[in-house]
């Protein structure tokens, strides 16, 4: 199975620095240039089945790649929900920093034994990333299938696919409306692309210009 991983272009939350998880902000005016330039990008693809996270900004990204491929079939999977923030959605980053300093302190240094107030703990999204990435592989093995997601769940499947410690994740960029493929085959998975954005140019986001995710 090839599995063609896509971030969601750049949401209108993203770009004021608010922390948004599983709350469903829409696209920026910059993320549907980004979503149209990475839909023009995989039509080409010999993709065999679209998911997508139901969040508006996943689901309008995929919306815009599945609009070149409309015999494709297109599936919603709560699996493939960001991790859901707790107390920090609907926040911004410096109340974030401010409020919630320590926490956000182990988040990005050691997410393992994170439990964000309110919310997700790792371990619970760690584990509905890797049931589905499991449940896909059973299901569509010999295919190319295309994954529209989030930040957090990018990140555990490059992870898990170059057997990282998961601690390590957040010193992986992924760029708003970038691709990432990883290989499964019989053998050792392959991660054959991370974060590619060329199809962006200058349309692309800055890991510098994104401080909430």
């Amino acid at each position: 199975m090839r599995m063609i991983i896509v971030r969601h272009g750049e949401s209108e939350w993203n770009r004021i620095h608010r922390y948004q998880g599983q709350l469903d902000a829409p696209l920026s005016d910059l993320g549907l240039r980004q979503a149209t330039a990475l839909a023009v990008r995989l039509k080409n693809e010999p993709i065999e089945y679209i998911y997508s996270s139901r969040l508006q900004r996943a689901a309008h990204t995929a919306q815009a790649i599945a609009a070149h491929h409309p015999n494709v079939p297109f599936e919603y999977s709560e699996d493939l929900l960001e991790i859901h923030h707790g107390e920090w959605q609907g926040k911004y980053a410096e109340e974030i920093m401010t409020q919630y300093s320590d926490g956000l302190r182990e988040w990005r240094e050691h997410p393992t034994r994170s439990q964000m107030p309110g919310g997700d703990s790792f371990s619970n999204i760690l584990k509905r990333t890797l049931d589905f990435q499991e449940r896909a592989y059973a299901e569509h093995k010999g295919q190319t299938i295309l994954v529209s997601t989030h930040d957090v769940i990018v990140k555990i499947l490059v992870a898990d696919a170059l057997g990282m410690n998961m601690d390590r994740i957040n010193r992986i960029w992924i760029t708003n409306a970038s691709i990432s493929v990883i290989e499964y085959g019989s053998d050792l998975p392959f991660l054959a692309a991370l974060s590619d954005a060329c199809h962006l140019g200058a349309l692309a986001s800055t890991r510098e210009g994104q401080k909430a995710l």
